[in-house]
This record gives structure tokens, C-alpha cells and sequence, in this order.
């Protein structure tokens, strides 16, 4: 199933529901997975390093080098940050800080 555009864009501006959901992932340098529920998400870093996410490869490669190929579904989340992402099926996020220790606040804000 493919989200369109304006669901996407609805979802991600709406406020925290009842139905919405909060979990937690503590972050090291190595890759670190949680299983989410489909839906659109604020990932919120509360480390004080860079975190990379990915919803479709372990982190170990990520950040990409320069100059070499993108690599899809992968998004970074400075430190203090947040950043979205929506995944319209069951998916395992891959996660890692750059540098010592921190958690990863996931806010499911609506299902999709």
C-alpha cells in the first residue's frame, strides 16, 4: 500500500492522539532495532550526538560516505532533534547514535 501525499501530509501535522503510541529505544554505537506499527512517526533524539535511522538496513554503513549512492529509507536526527518518517506497514527501525549513548523517543501519531 502506498501512502499518498496528503494523508501523509495530514498525518504529520496532527497532534498526538489517545490512539497514538510512545515507545523508547536506547541508542549505542551499534545498530539497535524496535518493531513499529505502521503509522506516522516523530522520532525524537534525546542523546547529545547525531542518531541515524534507517527502515530498510542496519546502520552499520550509515551515515553514507561521500560521494557513494544513496541509501533509501534512511534519515538522521540531530542531537535534540526530531525528525518524521511514516511507514504504511509492520517495519523494524534500524537505529544508532554517532557518538556514546542516548534514547530515542518514537511518537506514533496516527495510523495509517
Amino acid at each position: 500500500m502506498t501512502i499518498a501525499p496528503s494523508d501523509l501530509a495530514r498525518a504529520s501535522a496532527a497532534p498526538v492522539l489517545a490512539t497514538g503510541g510512545l515507545r523508547t529505544l536506547d541508542l549505542t554505537t551499534s545498530d539497535a532495532t524496535i518493531d513499529l506499527a505502521a503509522g506516522a512517526y516523530e522520532a525524537h533524539n534525546g542523546g547529545s550526538a547525531l542518531a541515524v535511522l534507517s527502515l530498510t538496513e542496519v546502520t552499520t554503513a550509515l551515515p553514507p560516505a561521500t560521494g557513494v549512492a544513496e541509501r533509501l529509507g534512511a534519515l538522521v536526527v540531530p542531537a535534540g532533534g526530531v525528525g518524521a518518517f511514516a511507514i504504511d506497514a509492520p517495519t523494524t527501525l534500524h537505529a544508532k547514535i554517532l557518538t556514546g549513548t542516548g534514547t530515542l523517543y518514537l511518537h506514533r501519531k496516527a495510523a495509517l
